[in-house]
């Protein structure tokens, strides 16, 4: 894979710009995880309908467009959208709300209608133009992404599918059965979208007890476990500044085996093939 990820940890917009009284607190926390040291931006253009992306073209703005070029921002185009035409113009519209000049990784946000093939004639003139550097995928389980590898090939790209982003969390395991396999086989990044199981894993007792017993929160346990997987990079959503510093301390930690096996008593391993989850 030519693209990296450079950070393992970046910050999840989803549910961010669905109201205007949480509005100023959305961009400030944006700006503050971005002074702070996150490096990754992780939106889609139906988030809050484009509001979303509106919030960091702010946010950017705020702490000044000099750190654009220490950033990756990733974006999303719907599958509504996804014909060749619709996706480049869905990103210009993203990269237009954000001001941010280039999407460093745009994703098709799940299956839709339009042959693979025509969004990745779309992904690959926009790479072409420098509008994006790097493309990949959202919520593709084991035979979607089988399929988009099948279009890649049938489209002669000579770009690659850098990542699928995914529900993963220690709640939500299903995909190390085959799908993580099959990415690490083809070098395709894995992005956990939800990696605190929408809030349920900082509520759950058993983790409570596990992550006081080593000195940590269940969020940075539940993090840190993510980023066991080589190539994975996890996107928490807050927009509290204390939890903000709390995931990012997470990116250096490094679970021990007991740690680990402690886990997979907690939260089973699958042992059979499960669908994929979508939240």
């Amino acid at each position: 894979m030519s693209f990296q990820f450079q950070t393992r940890l970046g910050l999840g917009t989803w549910q961010m710009g669905e109201g205007a009284r949480s509005e100023a607190q959305e961009i400030a926390a944006i700006a503050s995880a971005i002074e702070m040291g996150y490096q990754l931006i992780d939106t889609a253009e139906m988030y809050g309908s484009g509001q979303a992306e509106i919030l960091i073209g702010k946010a950017l703005q705020r702490v000044g467009k000099s750190v654009r070029d220490h950033l990756q921002i990733v974006s999303k185009v719907l599958p509504s959208n996804a014909s060749t035409k619709g996706t480049i113009t869905a990103c210009e519209r993203s990269i237009q709300r954000m001001d941010c000049e280039y999407l460093d990784c745009y994703l098709l946000h799940w299956q839709g209608s339009y042959p693979y093939e025509a969004t990745l004639e779309g992904f690959i003139k926009l790479q072409e133009r420098g509008l994006i550097r790097s493309y990949g995928i959202s919520n593709f389980d084991t035979p979607d992404l089988r399929d988009w590898l099948a279009a890649e090939r049938n489209v002669g790209s000579s770009y690659q599918t850098v990542c699928n982003q995914v529900y993963y969390a220690l709640n939500a395991r299903g995909v190390e059965y085959d799908l993580i396999p099959l990415m690490q086989e083809k070098n395709i990044a894995l992005m956990a979208y939800s990696p605190l199981g929408a809030g349920a894993l900082m509520r759950h007792p058993k983790l409570i007890v596990l992550a006081t017993e080593v000195g940590l929160t269940p969020a940075q346990v539940a993090l840190a476990w993510i980023l066991r997987q080589p190539h994975a990079v996890a996107i928490p959503k807050t927009i509290h500044p204390e939890r903000l510093k709390e995931n990012l301390a997470a990116s250096k930690l490094v679970l021990d085996a007991a740690v680990l096996q402690a886990l997979d008593q907690i939260f089973a391993p699958p042992i059979q093939k499960k669908p994929l989850m979508v939240i």
